[in-house]
């Protein structure tokens, strides 16, 4: 009899580690359930992965602020006990490795001179809303510990200076740049400056919700898709530093009804290198973030004392 308890015993022990092991990745096991409350977590391995082969088709990945997780012909024995359809959410939560995701990042650019945005006098002054910013990052977020996480990685940037002054121009000769205002056109319509980094970053974030995802899915036959986005809020300070890959001037004015296009690249003194910090705030599926350059804009004695400031939101 004792013995018979003891391989009973050891049978309910082996069933709940193999529950407990199918958890973490085979979510939503429960027919009876329209919301499953459980949080679970995240394996290391499946953060961001693609299999395909003759009869199986399985993607997960995090694009634009949402993780998207496709996968066929999965689990067909289980699926064949069910003929319907089902929608479903639960929480999931993020309390161990690193997860991976392609943002995409927009805002608005400007700078300070000198610790003040240029006055309407200065021709270098921007078009607030028509400076736009645009990045691409490959970001991870690795956990760390307690509701500390670190949101690493790189990506490309585009930043985009609007000159308040249409008939601004950027003369770079003489070994300086200047700013000086065209006069010899009929009616100038717009200038800017474009200025491409390839950058990277390290913001530690305080995570007070510890990761938490609300997980939305559907199932149909042998097909599951799920989408997911964070919940609670989320602050971070940390550095960053990019490599300028290139910069060029555009130009646009309007002569005999004629509408001219004059682009320039290269040759403004740009510096090669940029740092500086990055504040990252998150509440639910919302990211904002703002940086700050710590050296200037230009090289050091070759243009207006500039350092870039941008505000913007993540996807």
């Amino acid at each position: 009899m004792k013995k018979q308890f003891n391989i009973l015993l050891i049978a309910m022990g082996l069933l709940l580690v193999n529950q407990s092991l199918s958890a973490q990745w085979t979510w939503g096991r429960h027919d009876n359930l329209e919301r499953l409350d459980t949080v679970v977590s995240i394996p290391k391995r499946n953060a961001n992965s693609i299999f395909i082969n003759d009869n199986d088709f399985y993607l997960r990945m995090g694009f634009l602020g949402i993780n998207i997780e496709i996968e066929d012909d999965w689990d067909s024995d289980w699926r064949s006990m069910r003929n319907r359809p089902r929608n479903f959410e639960y929480i999931e939560q993020h309390d161990h490795g690193t997860l991976k995701s392609l943002d995409f990042e927009i805002g608005f650019n400007n700078y300070l001179n000198n610790g003040s945005f240029p006055s309407s006098s200065d021709l270098y002054q921007v078009k607030p809303l028509g400076s736009v910013f645009i990045g691409l990052n490959w970001n991870h977020t690795t956990y760390v510990s307690g509701p500390l996480y670190l949101d690493w990685g790189g990506g490309f940037s585009w930043y985009n200076y609007k000159f308040e002054n249409s008939a601004t121009r950027l003369d770079p000769n003489g070994g300086q740049l200047n700013f000086v205002e065209e006069t010899n056109i009929g009616s100038a319509l717009k200038s800017k400056l474009k200025v491409s980094y390839l950058n990277v970053k390290a913001v530690p974030m305080f995570d007070f919700s510890r990761g938490k995802r609300i997980v939305k899915k559907y199932e149909e036959d042998d097909v599951r898709i799920a989408f997911s986005h964070r919940t609670g809020f989320r602050i971070g300070v940390g550095p960053y530093a990019g490599l300028r890959l290139g910069n060029k001037a555009k130009y646009i004015d309007r002569t005999d009804g004629d509408r001219d296009k004059v682009k320039s690249k290269g040759g403004f003194f740009v510096n090669d290198f940029r740092y500086g910090a990055r504040l990252q705030v998150g509440i639910n599926g919302f990211d904002m973030f703002m940086t700050y350059d710590f050296n200037e804009l230009f090289e050091n004695g070759k243009g207006p004392e500039l350092n870039p400031i941008t505000i913007g939101v993540t996807f």
